[in-house]
């Protein structure tokens, strides 16, 4: 891949937990990075959850390789949130990452 492929700017953030004065758990999400990625948009479709018809999307986001990413952490793009399903080295050398994501309606 091309790096000047990487046209696009994300965020990723990363989930902390936390337990308020009642003891109960608090999830938040904080930026982890801001960085260049090239979208690609897989394929979408339809589900019925909860009695409801939900729109899913999976769009894939290739990154240059960056330590510490996981599968509990989330992407902002477009003013949208992705939830990280997949993460895989695109090379050997681990010069570049794919983030396969979903984004639900």
């Amino acid at each position: 891949m091309n790096p000047g492929d990487l046209d696009q700017r994300i965020t990723i953030q990363t989930l902390s937990e936390a337990a308020d004065d009642f003891g109960q758990r608090i999830q938040t999400f904080s930026s982890l990075a801001n960085i260049w990625a090239k979208v690609e948009e897989r394929r979408g479709g339809e589900a019925e959850k909860g009695n409801q018809i939900v729109a899913t999307k999976v769009v894939d986001f290739l990154i240059r390789y960056k330590t510490g990413l996981n599968e509990r952490m989330r992407i902002l793009y477009n003013g949208q949130t992705y939830k990280i399903q997949t993460i895989i080295n695109e090379d050997a050398r681990k010069a570049f990452m794919r983030i396969t994501t979903e984004i639900t309606d």
